[in-house]
């Protein structure tokens, strides 16, 4: 095993809408960001350039578990009406290197797939196995909520 393990956590939610509907809701997400998740987001800003192109980038905060998190970050990928991928920002980074959001067809329906990429130190996760399972069960946990609440507002 290598010194870093890389896990990824995924969330889906099927829901009875459009591929352009979902799109427009994260192509205004500045407005929406409080809405999706109104216990746990506070701000959702575009720092530099425009909504969801690549190379622009965002500041944003949210509440997950009791810990307030300020997550700058970078679009690395971002395809029209099927997919968008950020990178955080140093520290982060180090820890979370990718943040995606995908749309797919199923059936009628559109499944709205969150995935967190993580990666965990071998040192790391042998002295704080708790924290590791901690930050696994709460980011799994918000993006279940995340993709309910996108499912009520767009339904």
């Amino acid at each position: 095993m290598g010194i870093f393990k890389h896990q990824i956590i995924e969330s889906a939610t099927e829901i009875k809408t459009t591929t352009e509907k979902i799109w427009e809701f994260f192509y205004k997400i500045e407005e929406n960001y409080k809405r999706w998740h109104p216990e746990c987001h506070q701000y959702w800003r575009w720092s530099k350039g425009n909504p969801l192109e690549i190379d622009s980038k965002i500041d944003s905060e949210e509440t997950i578990g009791g810990h307030k998190s300020r997550i700058k970050a970078t679009v690395i990928e971002s395809v029209k009406n099927q997919k968008i991928a950020l990178k955080p920002v140093w520290p982060l980074t180090i820890m979370c290197p990718k943040i995606e959001w995908i749309f797919e067809p199923s059936g009628e329906n559109i499944l709205f797939i969150a995935r967190t990429h993580y990666k965990f130190g071998k040192i790391y996760r042998t002295f704080q196995k708790n924290a590791v399972k901690e930050i696994i069960y709460l980011t799994k946990k918000h993006m279940d909520e995340e993709g309910d609440n996108l499912k009520k507002i767009l339904e």
